[in-house]
């Protein structure tokens, strides 16, 4: 059964980035935009604090963002960035508001000498940004797909476009960070722009029965004209005890992180269709693997059945150990038909395409698949 979209005020009652719809009709988004959300839960009572602390910020970003043509969702990409701290430093080695690398912060126009590195000036760190956005822009067709790119980089969403025939981000298979990212702008969007947030609601969130209602009424899975329902509400995640001492930014990372580690074997996620492998192959990009149905399913015009033989190909392998696998056909073990398809093998635990790589590929290993 589809989920029903989120109940998030948006001009033509449906929510979107950059004016482009986000499909929250599909299950696996609605969860994901869940988790994002989850995720900024942390922000919820000081959302009147962190709104003054963004004004003067966006008052400088938005102007500039306009005159270069930028949708003005792009101005929560600073935040989620860099938290509105200057000197950040990312990990890869990323510096300041909008977390420039030293070569694209070079390209773009912007000087990064000892002293004087403007990628730590809000001004022309945004016009290098817009620079940089519209790059993209003009390469890719899509903002959804700039704003993968903005974060994965524009030459690994080219090849999944012209790997898979496909622009959709929604079901594209993307590294776990890169596939989460636009949920993170959307549920920043989200906590800013939904008038549920910033008013005086304190008995409402301590308590967390009521709490979690609210949730799942506002992406629409439930209805309180249906029977009150009978059992107790999820317990929260425990609380990190070191999460206090990181920055926002960080803890907003690693929020579905915590979550999954406190139940690694539960899955969250069910794909379309599960099967299971009877013929590996090497762990190497481009090399073909061959599966089994373990259940029938029906995809477009074409019945397939358990049982039937399924060719998938290794499209990337990350640094995390994720297997990108892709589904080209299938063949009917009664007609040897060939059947083209696209599913991607999927991940149970958080619904991104992409799934852990074992510490020894067995015969018989089951693994879960979307249409995409």
């Amino acid at each position: 059964m589809a989920v029903a979209q989120p109940h998030i005020a948006t001009g033509n009652g449906r929510l979107h980035f950059c004016g482009e719809m986000v499909p929250t009709q599909q299950g696996d988004v609605s969860a994901k935009l869940a988790f994002a959300l989850a995720g900024n839960s942390g922000y919820v009572r000081h959302i009147s604090g962190l709104k003054a602390r963004s004004a003067p910020f966006f008052a400088i970003i938005e102007p500039i963002l306009s005159k270069h043509h930028i949708p003005n969702d792009f101005k929560y990409l600073p935040l989620i960035e860099s938290a509105w701290k200057a000197d950040a430093v990312s990990v890869a080695g990323a510096v300041g508001y909008w977390q420039f690398m030293d070569e694209t912060a070079r390209d773009m126009g912007l000087s990064i000498a000892p002293g004087k590195d403007e990628r730590m000036d809000l001004r022309k760190s945004t016009e290098a940004a817009c620079r940089y956005l519209r790059f993209l822009y003009q390469k890719l067709g899509s903002w959804t797909l700039v704003a993968a790119a903005y974060n994965g980089g524009v030459g690994m969403v080219q090849r999944k476009v012209v790997r898979t025939g496909n622009r959709d981000y929604y079901s594209m298979a993307m590294n776990e960070e890169t596939g989460y990212y636009l949920y993170r702008i959307l549920a920043m969007k989200e906590l800013f722009t939904n008038p549920i947030y910033g008013v005086d609601r304190q008995a409402f969130y301590d308590n967390p029965y009521e709490r979690e209602r609210e949730q799942a009424r506002r992406m629409g899975w439930l209805n309180d004209n249906e029977p009150e329902p009978v059992g107790v509400p999820i317990d929260r995640a425990p609380t990190n005890p070191l999460a206090a001492s990181r920055g926002e930014a960080v803890l907003m990372d690693s929020v579905l992180t915590e979550l999954l580690k406190d139940s690694p074997a539960a899955p969250l996620f069910v794909g379309d269709v599960a099967a299971k492998l009877v013929k590996p192959g090497a762990l190497k990009t481009g090399q073909s693997w061959t599966f089994v149905l373990t259940e029938n399913v029906q995809i477009g015009d074409d019945e397939l059945k358990a049982g039937d033989a399924l060719y998938a190909v290794v499209d990337d392998i990350d640094a995390n150990g994720m297997v990108f696998l892709r589904a080209t056909k299938a063949i009917s073990a009664d007609t040897k038909t060939v059947i083209p398809l696209s599913l991607l093998a999927m991940n149970p635990a958080t619904g991104l395409a992409g799934v852990p790589r074992p510490k020894v590929v067995k015969i018989g290993w089951v693994v879960q698949w979307k249409i995409s």
